[in-house]
């Protein structure tokens, strides 16, 4: 009973990782008059994954403090998975989810730092999301992507939280051109709300195979990398990426006898990775990925949300290194 089981729960997966493959990848049936967006050779995209984080020895250090905390090992684990809801030849749309939980262990706390890295120390700090996709082939030559997703990211007990101090609303819409089969571009806008701040920016993105070895795939500002192709099963990126985990915590502050109030705090990292990776394909759908970077610190903060006071953290430099496992459909399914 449980290997049966077992075999229909492995067969609904697959499916839906080979659809969501071909909308990941944005795939159309065959139609002079519409696009296929995405270039030759490109790495492969992710329908379900899960990866490990590990980012050891590294310290951090508030403006006002005289002496750095040490953090002996900041982890982090997180699954996604995408579904396909509508696979039509002009239209695709798909849900998303990711479930993500990380830890920070600290070494040495300095007493100035106390009470917000003793509450980073002690706590799971969660990540769930949920997103809608949706990609709109235009004409032989234009189509359109649009992302709308909420998370709720923080401290919170359990598995999910959807109080709106953990929240964060985004949205993003794209532009793509599909110049021919080995480069595209695009331009977009990306939006983001949470209880600190509210942002707008422009990007853009440029995905460009030069030959049957070597390509670059780019967002900007997000993403630049260089893409070596050893086999299709075979694949390495080298590059630069941005990274950034946000969160809300409740932090207790006080001390000896007096009272204990509980401030609300949001707290981000933000970093530049320097970083190679490499894919490697191990069964007809199923990958593995490993990468090893230095990670370099962009405007870390703490803000005290009831007392408006914003504190500058600076982490120093650190190694940062991922391994992941993911299912991607081969190329036969997409065609």
């Amino acid at each position: 009973m449980k290997k049966g089981l077992s075999v229909i729960i492995w067969l609904i997966a697959a499916n839906m990782v080979i659809a969501q493959g071909e909308m990941s990848n944005l795939a159309l049936e065959a139609n002079p008059f519409l696009c296929k967006p995405g270039v030759e050779n490109k790495s492969p995209g992710k329908g379900f994954s899960i990866s490990y984080t590990y980012n050891p020895d590294f310290e951090m250090r508030p403006t006002h403090a005289e002496n750095a905390s040490e953090v002996e090992v900041n982890q982090r684990i997180a699954g996604k998975l995408k579904i396909p809801i509508v696979n039509c030849r002009r239209t695709k749309f798909l849900l998303g989810v990711k479930y993500a939980n990380e830890r920070y262990s600290f070494e040495d706390i300095d007493p100035e730092n106390y009470p917000l890295f003793k509450r980073l120390n002690e706590v799971s700090l969660k990540d769930a999301e949920a997103a809608a996709y949706l990609i709109v082939s235009l004409n032989q030559k234009y189509y359109t992507s649009f992302r709308l997703s909420t998370s709720f990211r923080g401290d919170y007990k359990g598995i999910l939280n959807t109080s709106s101090r953990y929240a964060t609303y985004r949205a993003a819409g794209v532009l793509g051109v599909k110049k021919s089969d080995k480069v595209e571009y695009g331009i977009g806008v990306y939006y983001s709300r949470n209880v600190r701040r509210t942002s707008i920016y422009p990007f853009g993105f440029l995905n460009w195979t030069f030959n049957d070895k070597w390509g670059l795939e780019s967002a900007i500002p997000v993403s630049v990398k260089l893409r070596r192709n050893f086999t299709d099963g075979s694949i390495a990126l080298f590059g630069i990426d941005y990274s950034s985990q946000s969160y809300a915590l409740t932090v207790e502050e006080g001390a000896g006898n007096d009272p204990i109030d509980r401030s609300l705090y949001h707290y981000r990292r933000a970093s530049s990775e320097f970083s190679a990776s490499y894919m490697r394909q191990f069964s007809s759908w199923a990958w593995m990925e490993f990468k090893i970077g230095y990670a370099v610190n962009l405007n870390s903060q703490a803000r005290n949300l009831p007392g408006q006071m914003t504190f500058d953290l600076r982490p120093t430099g650190s190694i940062v290194g991922t391994v992941t496992f993911f299912l991607s459909p081969p190329k036969k399914y997409i065609k």
